[in-house]
């Protein structure tokens, strides 16, 4: 019978927490330089100004994804890590009570209180061992599911320029820029699909990836669709107030 390997599975979870980045960060990078190019296609004659402009959107875009994502991930760790060592605190000012919490929690799990008694003082033959349990269990907060704020913010900012070369890229290499916006949203299509089929689907175990992929696809688009018409709702707003 193999092994459960559990340092191994600890790993691959730690590298599958990543996928939010990754995916928010592409789908922003591709939405937002779609955005761009679209709306400036139709406001800026000259193509090379178009592109200056989503080159500078997709740098600033990319720098303060990043940054974002390690301020959020640094105070999520700063907040997690403050409450751990309350908790901390508590239970060695009055281990009993974390003993019979720890009692009545396994009991809702199914176990009888005679069971969960003995648990408990196998687990408080080492007081690391039963903080550390107790943490997981009556708080479900753990050491070690700090995300580590550096590799966040380099992914989502990585990520994000990746999804805003989807759409750029054909734009700057087609020279017509009716034919270079129409290439760049059909390639955003794509990898939004993709994007949904692969993280959404695949990874999941999903059956039915390409539906998992539609339904991103149809989010994606429907909230950038949503910005759009609010957008053109407000603009008379901003033309009277300066008139």
């Amino acid at each position: 019978m193999p092994a459960l390997k559990p340092q191994e599975r600890r790993r691959t979870f730690e590298r599958l927490s990543s996928i939010r980045e990754i995916v928010f960060g592409v789908q922003d990078g591709v939405l937002t330089t779609a955005g761009v190019l679209a709306g400036l296609s139709g406001a800026v004659s000259v193509r090379s100004q178009v592109i200056l402009a989503a080159l500078a959107s997709t740098v600033a875009g990319a720098l303060s994804m990043g940054a974002g994502a390690y301020l959020g991930t640094h105070a999520e760790s700063a907040v997690l890590r403050s409450e751990l060592d309350r908790v901390r605190r508590e239970s060695e000012e009055d281990p009993y009570l974390v003993q019979e919490s720890l009692i009545e929690a396994l009991g809702k799990e199914g176990l009888s209180r005679e069971a969960g008694y003995r648990v408990v003082k196998l687990l408080s033959s080492s007081k690391d061992v039963l903080f550390n349990t107790a943490e997981e269990k009556l708080y479900g907060l753990t050491g070690g599911t700090f995300g580590n704020p550096m590799v966040d913010g380099l992914l989502m900012g990585i990520a994000f320029l990746v999804g805003a070369v989807v759409p750029l890229l054909p734009y700057m290499l087609i020279a017509s820029v009716r034919l270079g916006l129409i290439a760049g949203i059909a390639t955003t299509a794509v990898t939004l699909f993709a994007v949904g089929y692969v993280f959404e689907g695949r990874f999941s175990g999903d059956r039915r990836p390409a539906l998992a992929g539609l339904r991103f696809l149809a989010i994606a688009l429907g909230a950038a669709t949503i910005g759009y018409v609010i957008g053109l709702l407000i603009a008379p707003m901003g033309a009277v107030s300066a008139g």
